[in-house]
C-alpha cells in the first residue's frame, strides 16, 4: 500500500475495533504490529473518533460516509 492510498469500503458495525485494525492489517499491509497494543488503533471522522479497543464500529457511532484512516 502507497502513502495516502484511499479505498471505499463496507464494514459491518457489529465488529470491534481491534477486529477491524487487525483485518486491515492483513488485507492491506499495513505493517502494525499486533503484538504492541500501543499500535492497535486507527483515526476516524465523522464522527471524529479514535478507534480502538473492544468496542463496536456502532458503539463509535460510525455510519455510511465515516473515514477512516491510519498514519504512522
Amino acid at each position: 500500500m502507497k502513502h495516502k492510498d484511499s479505498f471505499d469500503i463496507e464494514v459491518p458495525l457489529e465488529i470491534t475495533a481491534n477486529e477491524l485494525i487487525l483485518a486491515l492489517n492483513m488485507g492491506l499491509g499495513l505493517g502494525i504490529d499486533a503484538g504492541d497494543i500501543s499500535q492497535l488503533y486507527l483515526k476516524a471522522t465523522n464522527p471524529i473518533a479514535l478507534l480502538k479497543g473492544n468496542k463496536t464500529l456502532e458503539d463509535f457511532g460510525l455510519h455510511n460516509g465515516s473515514e477512516i484512516w491510519f498514519e504512522r
